[in-house]
């Protein structure tokens, strides 16, 4: 890769060097720049992206409204813009829980995985770039106290519809009505979490009305089959990812989990779930009203496919009830 011409070294909002990137625009030139930085990023990141499907990316700091190319509008670059810092070293709040959701690389880690030193000039291209942490810690120890901005908080209260006033004080369609209302929100928080909130809020509520629709009572739980849980379009990028969904909804009194048909062969060597293999069990806590619940979930998703089809998740996702007080 050649580098860049000698220039202010550029970071991202959450500490990664743009400009030392091998896939930033200036270093990203021909097709030999492109298949060193896709081997070079299979072999030291894990990343697995084709020289021709890579971006040369404008950078994190370059303008939205002048359509930059990027690979992603990360929630970190969001939170930053929000309260416009150039990094995340410059809020008042740094380190926060809510920098990069990637690990922060490192030589040692990576050499540690490879079992083998890396040449300085592969460290130097295809992992330096990203130690993120370190350049964060550099740039705040370099930062005056009137460089550091206040981090303005926000709060998440997702627009529901109110419980009809028809239906039963003591029905346990209150007691899932009160939960579909209330998931994900919180308030006084960090812009970053927002974004964070509302990526479980998704999830949770796609995985409710997968459960509504096609889940079983089994015992003391509701069970879907793994064709089930992907004909609803669920995530299945990575077990470690659905298992972080699945702790989001406990704090809320709903318990998930994957139960393997065998020991092997159900997830991927790379950890994503196979179409098949497994099942997911959940079941509701007591607070939440435990089985009756369950129940009412299923007779709520199925009022409200037959009432109104395909656009039946939109009036689940907002708890609008309305439909199971007509005659």
């Amino acid at each position: 890769m050649k580098k860049t011409e000698k220039s202010k070294t550029l970071f991202a909002k959450c500490g990664n060097t743009c400009s030392s990137c091998p896939s930033f625009k200036a270093n990203l030139k021909n097709a030999e720049d492109r298949s060193r930085c896709s081997a070079g990023w299979e072999k030291y990141l894990g990343i697995r992206l084709s020289a021709e499907k890579l971006r040369a990316c404008d950078g994190c700091q370059y303008p939205a409204a002048e359509k930059p190319t990027r690979y992603l509008n990360c929630r970190t670059r969001k939170c930053a813009v929000f309260n416009g810092i150039l990094t995340c070293a410059h809020c008042s709040v740094f380190p926060c829980e809510y920098l990069p959701v990637f690990e922060s690389a490192s030589r040692e880690k990576t050499e540690a995985r490879l079992g083998e030193r890396m040449p300085d000039e592969d460290y130097l291209t295809f992992v330096e770039p990203y130690e993120w942490h370190k350049h964060l810690d550099t740039i705040r120890a370099s930062l005056a106290p009137e460089e550091i901005k206040e981090m303005t908080r926000v709060s998440y209260v997702p627009k529901t519809t109110p419980f009809p006033v028809n239906l039963s004080e003591d029905s346990h369609f209150r007691d899932l009505h009160g939960l579909i209302a209330i998931l994900g929100s919180e308030e006084d928080i960090p812009y970053a979490r927002l974004d964070a909130l509302k990526d479980n809020r998704d999830y949770a509520l796609r995985l409710l009305w997968a459960f509504g629709l096609s889940g079983k009572l089994e015992g003391n739980n509701l069970v879907i089959e793994a064709g089930s849980y992907s004909a609803q379009k669920l995530y299945s990028g990575h077990s470690k990812v659905v298992n972080h969904y699945f702790k989001f909804l406990e704090g809320y009194g709903v318990h998930c989990e994957f139960v393997p048909l065998k020991e092997k062969g159900w997830l991927t060597p790379g950890g994503a779930l196979r179409h098949k293999g497994w099942f997911v069990k959940m079941r509701f806590s007591p607070e939440n009203g435990g089985k009756s619940t369950m129940h009412a979930l299923r007779d709520y998703a199925a009022e409200l496919s037959k009432q109104y089809g395909d656009k039946a998740y939109r009036h689940f996702s907002n708890a609008d009830m309305n439909v199971l007080g007509k005659d």
